[in-house]
């Protein structure tokens, strides 16, 4: 690879500008990061660069003419919505620096032409001010989420340079195999006839038919052997992707976690032990069915489960040697968008059931990410997610695609007052916004069998709440909140801890009602208040 000396510094030091741009031409990070490693390669083919080529400029000039071959617009600025000529005209002129003049060639047009494209675009946009409109596309692309590329740059480096040893011998190979069959050939002639008859197969074999050996006959399937199985025991599981549909999502559940095959080594830092989450989807009827959805019999809403495979439910961290948490995924309020830890991608990944759409929330981890714990959360309306990395926070605007760094002192007043929440109560559940906790008293007097909504700022108790009542001695669980108003209590009996039932109270009047159709007996994470 002394051929490809550089190569690595360059993309180190062009990959953040480059998915700058293409995120700025198509819209979608995903599309913008297999724009720009396609530049890359495309610069790559010629490594090294001659002395007169700077090849910042050949890897921009490749990603334009990649983005006019194919086009794509993603997300909602309004940028992606002009048409691709004039996009690519206002990035690369305004944002990129290229002139007038050399984007005419490039495109063989009149420089009139440009003119007048960018003139049409900047007044779309901005209303005729190019200077806002430089800035709105500045603080755009600094926004990009930008993973390190050089591996996966290599990597493609690497497979071209087999594939390159591997047509030089079979170009080699070729005259020699030519000249062995003409002279075989020419043999076999010979020997066939001399073999006369004996050459020819006995009337019987002839009448028998050629048969299949390659499986296992029917027979055998009957009597028991065995059936081809899916995904082996402790393979990787590959990247979800979400079929678009109007569901929304109730729950989520936990799958069953295989033991660990025999011989495998140690999970490291970081390492993904168990994935696998389990949807429960609510339709509003027929007319808008779940993947997988069969006859609902005029149920409604009808239900119906959706595996998500690469979901990681245990993560291990650093040195710790006890059972890793549980890592639970985040679920927005209208059941709609759910964000979790890949196991195939090692990042945390965001879908929209409704679109499709996928949205990356981090860059890959590695191991010091996770050694003081890691989760992700999503806002009220559904539209920002917030990863925690150690003490590194990282927000998404899903519809932009947006990401940036939320500082300590942004903090939601429910995460700062977490360690005296852990030392009064145990276990809480914190509020969509982050504004107040709810947890279970376990004290005495007023504080006993009732339900404490708690104002993070203050740190005040300012509703005690009675819990739902049940014929028999119960105790009670905070699951979760449904909105910023309601809390959803877990009841089960004292004696044996048979469920009682599932509520929701509402945390200003205390009323509580009934939520059926609930898991009983193992963790879930709430989505829509979606009732069977």
């Amino acid at each position: 690879m002394r051929r490809y000396i550089g190569y690595r510094e360059f993309v180190q030091r062009d990959q953040r500008s480059l998915v700058g741009t293409a995120l700025l031409l198509t819209g979608s990070h995903e599309q913008a990061i297999r724009l720009t490693l396609r530049s890359f390669h495309t610069v790559a083919l010629s490594w090294p660069p001659p002395l007169w080529e700077n090849p910042t400029t050949h890897a921009q000039i490749a990603l334009y003419r990649r983005f006019l071959q194919r086009p794509s617009a993603a997300g909602p600025t309004a940028l992606v919505r002009i048409p691709p000529r004039q996009r690519l005209l206002v990035v690369a002129c305004l944002h990129d620096g290229r002139s007038r003049a050399e984007m005419a060639s490039l495109l063989g047009v009149p420089e009139k032409t440009v003119d007048a494209e960018i003139t049409t675009a900047v007044d779309t946009l901005t209303k005729g001010s190019e200077s806002r409109l430089i800035t709105r596309m500045a603080n755009a692309a600094g926004e990009a989420s930008v993973p390190d590329l050089t591996v996966r740059s290599m990597r493609t480096l690497r497979r071209r340079r087999a594939r390159g040893a591997l047509l030089a011998v079979a170009a080699a190979l070729v005259p020699v195999g030519l000249v062995a069959a003409f002279t075989v050939f020419q043999q076999g002639e010979v020997w066939n006839s001399a073999l006369g008859e004996r050459n020819q197969p006995h009337a019987a074999q002839a009448q028998e038919p050629v048969r299949a050996v390659s499986g296992p006959e029917p027979a055998d399937r009957e009597s028991g052997g065995p059936e081809p199985t899916g995904r082996e025991p402790g393979a990787v599981p590959v990247p979800w992707q979400a079929a678009p549909t109007s569901s929304v999502i109730r729950y989520a559940v936990p799958g069953p976690c295989p033991d660990a095959p025999v011989g495998t080594p140690p999970a490291r830092a970081g390492d993904a032990t168990c994935a696998g989450w389990t949807l429960t989807l609510a339709s509003g009827g027929p007319e808008s069915p779940a993947p997988g959805l069969t006859a609902c019999e005029g149920r409604k809403p009808c239900e119906a489960t959706l595996s998500v495979p690469d979901a990681v439910q245990r993560l291990t961290h650093g040195d710790d040697e006890r059972e890793p948490a549980l890592l639970t995924p985040a679920i927005s309020r209208d059941g709609r968008r759910i964000a979790y830890l890949s196991a195939a991608e090692r990042r945390y990944v965001a879908h929209d059931l409704g679109s499709g759409v996928k949205r990356y929330l981090s860059p890959v981890l590695v191991p010091a990410d996770t050694e003081n714990g890691t989760l992700v959360s999503v806002s009220l309306d559904g539209r920002h997610f917030t990863v925690v990395l150690g003490e590194r926070r990282l927000r998404t605007d899903f519809t932009t695609g947006a990401l940036a760094s939320v500082p300590a002192g942004q903090m939601p007043p429910a995460e700062k007052i977490a360690p005296w929440l852990r030392g009064r109560y145990g276990t809480w559940s914190d509020s969509p916004s982050g504004r107040h906790s709810a947890a279970i008293a376990a004290g005495k007097g007023e504080d006993l069998h009732s339900l404490h909504i708690v104002d993070a700022a203050s740190r005040r108790v300012f509703r005690r709440l009675p819990l739902p009542e049940v014929r028999r001695p119960a105790e009670a669980e905070v699951v979760g909140w449904l909105n910023n108003r309601e809390v959803v209590v877990r009841m089960s009996a004292k004696a044996k801890g048979d469920l009682l039932g599932f509520f929701r109270v509402n945390a200003v009047s205390g009323r509580a009602h009934r939520v059926p159709g609930l898991p009983a007996d193992v963790p879930f994470v709430l989505g829509a208040a979606v009732t069977p």
